[in-house]
């Protein structure tokens, strides 16, 4: 199986910094144009905000008449690493996607029999111990925040060709490989001799 172990996001998006970050980013030709503007309206957010849906909002209030791709840019642009766990509306931390792992998972050792969706395997006792078990003892003592997205998880087998099907071809002997360079060297002088005649 491969799981998708996501971890949470830590940051805060801070508008008044847009003049700070944009001098040390390599921001859209757009941005830069329209800096004092920007930063005249953006330097009204009083306060860092907690969400990326927040800082949107903030930045579209504050700033009329963006495009909903360039809205997305300062909002990114403001963004700053914090301590602060980013969460929803509901309350569960959102995930970092620079942070996003998988990790390939042996599959439990049941019998199986063929289906046409094996994704209904995924909601068995069996399959989410596996993962369970597997995440507590491989990926936890690392990273004490992380959780499987379990929507993403997929089952498959893996087939490591090279394992099964690789020869080892030893190398030749280093005094055969010596002998065989000096031979080119004296074939290359031979022509070498006869170019110039």
């Amino acid at each position: 199986m491969r799981i998708t172990v996501e971890r949470p996001l830590r940051a805060e998006w801070r508008p008044t910094e847009f003049s700070t970050k944009l001098a040390k980013s390599e921001a859209e030709k757009w941005m830069k144009d329209r800096e004092a503007e920007l930063a005249g309206a953006l330097a009204k957010i009083t306060g860092s905000l907690s969400s990326a849906k927040k800082a949107e909002a903030a930045i579209k209030k504050a700033v009329p008449g963006l495009t909903a791709k360039e809205v997305k840019a300062l909002v990114n642009l403001v963004q700053v690493e914090s301590d602060q766990i980013v969460v929803d509306a509901k309350g569960n931390s959102e995930s970092d996607a620079s942070l996003r792992d998988n990790e390939n998972v042996p599959l439990p050792a049941v019998p199986v029999t063929w289906i046409d969706d094996v994704t209904a395997r995924l909601e068995t006792d069996e399959y989410r111990a596996g993962v369970d078990q597997y995440v507590t003892s491989e990926v936890l003592p690392y990273v004490e925040d992380a959780w499987v997205d379990y929507d993403k998880t997929k089952v498959g087998y893996e087939i490591p060709l090279t394992r099964h099907f690789y020869r080892y071809v030893p190398p030749r002997p280093l005094a055969e490989i010596d002998a065989e360079i000096k031979a080119l060297e004296d074939e290359i002088r031979r022509l070498l001799d006869e170019a110039t005649q």
